[in-house]
């Protein structure tokens, strides 16, 4: 019994030391908070009553918050005012004034064109995926936020913008100036093969809020139209919303999960599931400016093998943001998680291989503008016809 009590008293003596220690580690947190806010009081202070100039309070208060979220080191979050919230969500629903391309961070100091819009300035111009947009109006945005470079290069209709910008490949700095207009997004394109009018062939530009109905009538309209295979075109698009490309890409795998979401750290998993496959032979194109929602739903075909990926290596963009509406009409534009591909493959910064690779005559890099041209020149397109037509015969 003796022995017992004593084994009781060492393990209260433990727990006890334990609580202390837990306690004072939550003092010593608690506390280097605090200093650090007060540390944060003083300099707000200093600066609205030191500084040469006057500067509104709430300008000093945006700029502490754009300076917290740039303390995470991460080119895909940002704190957005009321601006360039505004701007962000005329993206998303379909038009803007701009000069129409699609930009994100590469890493923290390179802003590289993802692609720019099928019609728009930007492409007209000349730019291409895989540019490095330098400077904007000569002011270098390497060290910029992304939406605070892309707040530059917008403005008002009519209004020209430069941009200098590096093109690899030997081709080294070059200087665009272009007149930024009304820009409409292209969302979904759907037609019938020239070559080949069993085979329906659907262009994504972005996942955006409408595109996943628009693939919903384009696949209902080929089924009545007696279609036997799909060529599902990804280049260039930039991605979108997540359940965009989870209901799209739902059409194309037969049962499990389309995409598996891991929230934070303390690692809590959703698998998106599928929903209405159509159970036709399908090609995805893809090139190194299919980023962000498109992967999901080329790493979803092809974990399950239900198609076959033919062009280039994707950009490899494998994280979600979350757009949080804050009061005066800002906005938090913050990464709450990571996806995984049905398999569970972590594709940031990696991208996804085609299973048949076919890169554009005269281009080394792994990104390029896919241009409208003619379907008998377009050899990634040909290669999925000749894929398709293989599949169906």
């Amino acid at each position: 019994m003796t022995g017992r009590r004593s084994g009781l008293t060492i393990a209260a003596a433990i727990i006890v030391a334990i609580s202390v220690l837990v306690t004072a580690m939550l003092t010593v947190a608690l506390i280097t908070n605090y200093q650090h806010l007060g540390r944060l009081a003083k300099v707000v202070h200093l600066v609205n009553r030191e500084y040469l100039e006057p500067v509104p309070f709430s300008t000093l208060v945006d700029g502490a918050m754009k300076g917290i979220v740039g303390s995470l080191n991460d080119p895909y979050s940002s704190y957005l005012d009321a601006d360039q919230y505004k701007q962000l969500f005329e993206q998303i629903q379909g038009s803007f004034t701009g000069i129409g391309v699609y930009v994100s961070k590469r890493d923290v100091n390179k802003l590289v064109v993802v692609s720019p819009i099928k019609g728009g300035p930007a492409e007209r111009a000349g730019l291409r995926a895989g540019d490095v947009i330098v400077k904007v109006d000569g002011v270098d945005v390497a060290e910029l936020d992304v939406d605070v470079a892309v707040s530059k290069i917008k403005g008002p209709e009519g209004s020209e913008v430069q941009l200098t910008i590096f093109r690899e490949g030997g081709q080294g700095f070059q200087e665009f100036t272009i007149v930024r207009e009304e820009v409409h997004i292209p969302v979904v394109t759907a037609e019938l093969a020239e070559q080949d009018k069993r085979i329906g062939i659907i262009q994504i530009s972005q996942f955006n809020k409408i595109a996943a109905s628009e693939v919903d009538r384009a696949l209902t309209r080929f089924q009545q139209e007696g279609v036997k295979g799909i060529v599902l075109d990804l280049r260039d698009n930039p991605g979108g919303e997540l359940e965009s490309s989870v209901d799209i890409a739902s059409h194309f795998i037969p049962t499990g999960p389309v995409v598996h979401i891991v929230d934070r750290s303390d690692g809590t998993e959703t698998a998106y599931s599928t929903r209405d496959y159509i159970g036709l032979p399908l090609v995805i194109l893809i090139n190194g400016g299919s980023a962000s929602a498109s992967e999901i739903v080329a790493g979803a075909v092809k974990d399950n093998g239900t198609g076959t990926l033919v062009g280039t290596k994707t950009f490899g963009k494998g994280i979600v943001q979350m757009v949080m509406q804050l009061d005066g009409g800002a906005a938090l534009k913050l990464t709450t998680a990571k996806y995984l591909t049905p398999h569970e493959n972590d594709i940031h910064k990696l991208g996804i291989e085609p299973d048949v690779e076919v890169e554009i005559a005269n281009r080394t890099d792994a990104h390029y503008l896919v241009e409208k041209q003619d379907e008998n020149e377009d050899v990634q397109l040909i290669k999925a016809l000749e894929i398709i037509q293989g599949k169906i015969q």
